[in-house]
């Protein structure tokens, strides 16, 4: 139990690191200009959008990597959504617990795991192996910032609630090299959890089915540029 909680709190330390790392990137406006140019670990800006933040390692020749080993995500929730979120909700039935957070931040893990390593296998170039090694890439995925607007948990409730979309989440996504464990990219990519056009019921389906559709454009937000750095190389 003990060695359990040592690990445990290893990688909560390591979430929280990086949610204080990500949290001062984000507070820039996303601009070439007012990002930070350069990381502490000598990884350069390549790429900035309203959305997404890419850096890499100079010199790297991404056509030497032929597979990918994807590590299981961690999650971490926006600061202090249960209690802003109960509190929006008063004395309903829909108030959520510490259970309901644990729960959800396991099953969010779960869906991204699944549906990013199946898109990188049928839409990516690299072999998904479960061994690290020679010409393989490995990849460390952390969501963060998680705002759900309208978890749907089972709490008896008859309640309907409309929303314009599921909520936000950011990736925060770092690669490194199978072998010496080098760090060689970062990718950051804040996305809005659903349509955002019109009002919908809001419920496990609808966010499960948003979810998807955010992870899926997170793959091709990655693919995209591991494709223009690959390009650069030739």
């Amino acid at each position: 139990m003990k060695k359990q909680q040592v690990i445990y709190s290893k990688a909560a330390a390591k979430t929280g690191m990086i949610a204080l790392g990500l949290a001062m990137v984000m507070a820039c406006s996303h601009t070439t200009e007012e990002a930070p140019q350069v990381t502490k670990e000598g990884l350069n800006l390549v790429n900035s959008s309203s959305s997404a933040l890419a850096y890499e390692r100079a010199g790297v020749d991404f056509n030497d990597y032929q597979k990918v080993l994807i590590l299981p995500s961690q999650v971490a929730f926006k600061k202090n959504w249960e209690r802003s979120y109960n509190s929006s909700q008063g004395g309903s039935m829909k108030r959520i617990t510490p259970k309901d957070v644990l729960s959800i931040k396991a099953k969010v893990a779960d869906l991204f795991d699944e549906v990013f390593t199946q898109e990188i296998k049928e839409n990516g170039t690299l072999e998904v192996v479960d061994k690290s090694g020679v010409s393989t890439l490995l990849l460390k995925p952390f969501i963060l910032n998680l705002d759900i607007t309208a978890p749907d948990i089972h709490n008896g409730s008859t309640i309907r609630t409309y929303t314009k979309n599921s909520g936000e989440a950011t990736l925060y996504l770092e690669v490194y090299d199978g072998v010496s464990g080098e760090i060689l990219a970062r990718l950051i990519d804040n996305e809005i959890i659903g349509n955002d056009s019109f009002m919908q019921w809001a419920n496990r389906v609808s966010n499960t089915a948003d979810a998807k559709r955010t992870i899926k454009k997170w793959v091709e937000t990655l693919r995209k540029q591991f494709e223009t750095t690959k390009a650069k190389t030739m």
